[in-house]
């Protein structure tokens, strides 16, 4: 007769399986990636993995006929924020990701915004996307100079 002790790892392992099919997105959460063709286009996905994401965008990209797509942020998880930011002459689209929360990403946009002071006129933060890839849109238009 086999102890309790003794089926420990089987006992574990059957937990953990019924936990993955009850709760699959608090283990498994999307990745992320943002790929941009200068002066034509940004595209985004999600998928398991950031290396499955990155290849969803660039061929999203390669398909807009982007002639230099470039991969601008890519993680396996955490929360992720796109924003486009205005200089004085030019104008483009970035982003982060692998943010713990959504109020993290949310600061890390703002910090990166202030961070290209003098010469950036106007931030807006367009979008998040949060561990499980639900997007939502923000649209908040931010002031460098007023950035705490």
């Amino acid at each position: 007769m086999m102890s309790i002790v003794q089926r420990l790892p089987a006992l574990s392992t059957s937990l953990f399986g019924l936990f993955l099919l009850l709760f699959p997105a608090a283990v498994m959460a999307d990745s992320f990636a943002f790929v941009v063709a200068p002066e034509q286009s940004n595209h985004e996905c999600t998928a398991a993995s950031a290396e499955k994401a990155i290849s969803c965008a660039m061929k999203k990209c390669k398909k807009a006929r982007g002639a230099d797509c470039t991969v601008i942020a890519a993680c396996d998880g955490g929360w992720a924020g796109i924003m486009g930011v205005m200089l004085e002459e030019i104008h483009f689209s970035d982003a982060i990701c692998g943010a713990p929360s959504r109020e993290a990403a949310i600061a890390a946009l703002k910090a990166y915004c202030k961070g290209h002071l003098p010469n950036v006129r106007e931030c807006f933060i367009s979008e998040l996307i949060s561990p499980d890839g639900k997007s939502e849109q923000l649209e908040q238009s931010l002031d460098p100079k007023t950035i705490p």
